[in-house]
């Protein structure tokens, strides 16, 4: 079997499409609690619809990154760099999916307003309100959104060392033009 020398077309779709969407949220998501309540009800909707999206986008892409192979470490990585790189992506995996996941339970316990996903997902009929469940979810909203938050940064840090020191195929073998030569 040939090497893999880059992510293929579904990866590198499912890879920038949530990561638009996840920076945008990551952004914008923590002044909701500042705005009027009446702006937060309907910027909330625009929130829980991209939130449900990315939910979906992460299931299908963890289902896809068991069943396809994926390019190795680069030839400049160090045993550390591998071993970090696998958690750090690990990592994205389960909180990117936890993250919809405590959005989803904070919106079907809150009090304060309906929080309906696309305007046709009612999460807040789906349990009885409950302020303090609320509250709960949206703590750990808000800490797995700083931490995801940190992860982005390594992320992208990392992605910039490997192009601009290291001078690998890291960043080209996902992005959606990269040419990539072999290592």
């Amino acid at each position: 079997m040939a090497e893999i020398l880059k992510y293929g077309a579904t990866a590198k779709w499912l890879h920038w499409l949530v990561t638009f969407i996840v920076i945008v949220m990551l952004i914008f998501g923590p002044g909701l609690e500042d705005l009027p309540l009446d702006e937060r009800e309907q910027v909330i909707m625009v929130h829980s619809g991209l939130g449900t999206l990315v939910l979906i986008l992460m299931l299908i892409r963890w289902r896809w990154r068991l069943t396809h192979d994926v390019p190795g470490p680069a030839g400049t990585m160090g045993a550390w760099q591998t071993k970090l790189s696998k958690i750090m992506h690990w990592s994205f995996y389960v909180l990117l999916v936890l993250q919809p996941i405590f959005g989803i339970l904070q919106a079907m316990y809150i009090t304060e307003y309906e929080v309906v996903a696309f305007g046709q997902i009612a999460y807040s009929s789906m349990a009885a309100d409950n302020e303090q469940m609320a509250r709960i979810f949206h703590v750990a909203h808000g800490i797995n959104g700083k931490l995801l938050t940190v992860l982005v940064l390594g992320h992208f840090g990392a992605a910039l060392y490997h192009h601009f020191w290291q001078k690998d195929n890291v960043l080209r073998r996902m992005l959606p033009f990269g040419k990539v030569s072999a290592d």
